[in-house]
């Protein structure tokens, strides 16, 4: 077998490390139980050479089973003879596949169309699904992603394994409201996310990731157990938001993007609720420092939209910042776990200095 060359074998080394890494963060922050059916659920990867490129690279593309032969001399992009002879309407389906894969950033309803005609030349497979619920989530149609995306997955559970395709499902489970099922495969996501090809959207999973855990911690909060059932009494306390502090202190060791403000502001807000309040108020000082904002357009990240009022009133001093965590208190924030460090956060901000100009605005 030919050997890698040196910059593929420092590739496959750095992703490997990257996986064992987040392996040991999450086996710190989730219950051993769950932390097992996450790893079990997700493709083996080889112990090391060529094995490892190809099967990184094949879990990247997003290419149906279907479509992909595995033969001696590696994966190929398209079926065998002996598979068209086989099935002839094999190879048209696969070049929609492709066509719909292919189109789904630049123009999400030719996408869409080719989802559709690829299903109509070879139904029953899953691959359709996934690319039309892609495109609905690209379209704005939540409801619709959500409907193809559980199809798809009725189909063929490994249908939704490539990392693009995950981040699309986990966009919709959170955006329809099923946090824990998002959080599930947030988790299963994050040791993957340099598969991912955009700088700014691994940064944005983890930034989503820890909102989602956050939320997911205060539905829990109530059953006075901020830990999951499945942990044994013989594991040491945690606190309810490190697994969340854990993503955002990843994202800010990646290069700084759009998002570099939000995750900054992100994690001042889960110190805090955390108990932390010593790093956040350092951490809100480097914020204040740097003069970061949260980009513009608004938090599109969020799990709770009522943490945009806190995210504003960390931005914020002096009367816009009472005005905010006024704001938070008066509506469903006000009934969350973190209401407390909310109301302490609202006493500071009335008893610090004016900023100069006298109106306290951000």
């Amino acid at each position: 077998m030919r050997a890698l060359s040196p910059s593929k074998f420092a590739l496959a080394s750095d992703l490997v490390m990257r996986v064992t890494r987040w392996t040991g963060i999450l086996r710190r922050v989730i219950p051993s139980v769950f932390l097992a059916s996450i790893v079990l659920a997700s493709p083996t990867p080889p112990s090391s050479g060529q094995g490892a490129s190809l099967v990184a690279a094949a879990a990247a593309s997003g290419r149906p089973r279907e479509c992909a032969s595995t033969v001696r001399r590696g994966l190929s992009r398209r079926p065998t003879v002996w598979e068209l002879a086989r099935a002839p309407e094999l190879g048209r389906y696969c070049d929609l596949v492709a066509r719909a894969k292919a189109l789904l950033v630049s123009d999400p309803a030719a996408a869409k169309s080719a989802a559709e005609g690829a299903e109509k030349v070879l139904p029953g497979h899953a691959a359709p699904r996934v690319l039309l619920a892609r495109a609905a989530l690209a379209l704005g149609k939540i409801d619709d992603a959500a409907r193809e995306f559980e199809a798809a997955r009725t189909k063929d559970p490994r249908s939704v394994e490539d990392p693009p395709t995950m981040h699309d499902l986990a966009e919709v489970l959170r955006r329809t409201g099923k946090l824990d099922d998002a959080l599930a495969v947030y988790r299963a996501l994050v040791p993957r996310i340099d598969l991912l090809g955009s700088s700014d959207r691994r940064v944005a999973v983890l930034l989503e990731a820890a909102h989602v855990s956050m939320a997911v911690a205060a539905a829990r909060a109530p059953g006075g157990a901020a830990a999951p059932a499945e942990a044994s009494s013989t594991e040491p306390k945690r606190a309810p938001l490190d697994e969340a502090a854990a993503y955002l202190r990843e994202a800010r060791q990646r290069p700084p993007s759009a998002l570099s403000g939000d995750v900054l502001l992100s994690l001042v807000l889960v110190l805090d609720r955390n108990g932390d309040r010593v790093q956040a108020d350092a951490a809100l000082a480097d914020a204040r420092a740097s003069g970061v904002r949260l980009r513009a357009g608004g938090p599109s990240y969020l799990a709770a939209v009522e943490d945009k009022a806190c995210l504003e009133a960390l931005a914020a001093e002096g009367a816009a910042a009472v005005k905010s965590w006024e704001t938070y208190l008066a509506g469903p924030g006000g009934k969350t776990p973190w209401a407390a460090s909310a109301r302490a956060r609202l006493e500071a901000a009335k008893k610090a200095p004016r900023p100069a100009g006298g109106k306290g605005g951000p």
